[in-house]
């Protein structure tokens, strides 16, 4: 008779299934760890992927993406109706008029680097988030010689003006998605982007020989994003008591609509990026707890 972990694991090779048919599979997500042989890399982040946070650039890089594995350390969804009151002669109460309601998501998460091709891996994956947190520019007036020459005395050099800003889509398990198709990551914008180096747990160092000089990696990077979502899709009510989204079930948060896809849900216990099975001290030891 299978165990918890072997149900949990044909889950999610169905749900590889299905993503694979998804739309979104057309992006090339980018896991740079996804070929390290440490064994407890290769058993946390290959045999669980629920664990990685996905980002998607659909202005910016568009046909790329990348995996992060995350072990959350904080996350906060903050919903926040907005009001104008208006005080007025004679009412103890001022009139409220409603404006709009805003949505904003603060994550915090830990990265551990097991050994200097993992921390490598990460730093690539770390870069191309911040390379995308620029916009997109675009090319204006001549491009040859003569006309470069023409374009500066007349004053329209330099000739680079943004067309796109750099929107990010944000995919982690059912906690952040797009509730109208659940497989799709959630899109906003990162308005902050903080990378801490953890030198508690110490550093890696590696001597690179073509560059004559040692290059120094942490064993553990802190990252927090502060994103503020923006909705594909309708939000709010209808007069007969509709919600107009897709799926009110899934929103905010993606729920399990299949009562039969999962069995003993409560035997499936998860610490960070860890299901069933004593994997806690690989990652106590790992994050240097």
């Amino acid at each position: 008779m299978p165990n918890s972990l072997d149900r949990y694991n044909s889950e999610i090779t169905k749900t590889k299934q299905t993503l694979s048919t998804a739309k979104q599979s057309k992006i090339d997500f980018d896991n740079y760890s996804a070929n390290t042989q440490e064994d407890s890399v290769s058993r946390i982040r290959n045999n669980l992927p629920f664990s990685d946070i996905q980002f998607s650039f659909p202005v910016t890089d568009r046909t790329s993406g990348i995996r992060l594995p995350a072990f959350l350390s904080s996350h906060s969804d903050t919903f926040s109706p907005s009001w104008n009151s208006i005080p007025v002669y004679g009412r103890a109460d001022p009139i409220p008029i409603y404006k709009n309601t805003t949505r904003s998501i603060s994550l915090g998460f830990k990265i551990p680097n097991f050994d200097i091709e993992d921390a490598i891996a990460n730093f690539k994956s770390l870069g191309v988030l911040v390379k995308n947190l620029y916009p997109v520019y675009k090319s204006f007036g001549s491009t040859d010689i003569l006309g470069s020459i023409r374009d500066s005395v007349s004053g329209l050099s330099p000739n680079q003006s943004i067309v796109g800003a750099p929107l990010t889509r944000i995919k982690f398990a059912n906690l952040i998605c797009n509730s109208d198709n659940p497989d799709f990551g959630l899109l906003g914008y990162i308005t902050n982007l903080g990378v801490t180096i953890d030198v508690q747990t110490g550093f890696l160092i590696y001597a690179d020989s073509s560059e004559n000089e040692n290059l120094l990696f942490p064993r553990t990077l802190n990252l927090s994003i502060s994103f503020t979502p923006l909705h594909e899709h309708k939000v709010g009510w209808g007069t007969s008591n509709n919600w107009l989204g897709a799926n009110k079930d899934n929103y905010p948060f993606k729920t399990r609509t299949d009562p039969n896809s999962l069995q003993d849900s409560d035997s499936v216990n998860v610490g960070g990026s860890i299901v069933s099975g004593d994997y806690g001290a690989i990652t106590r030891a790992a994050l240097g707890s």
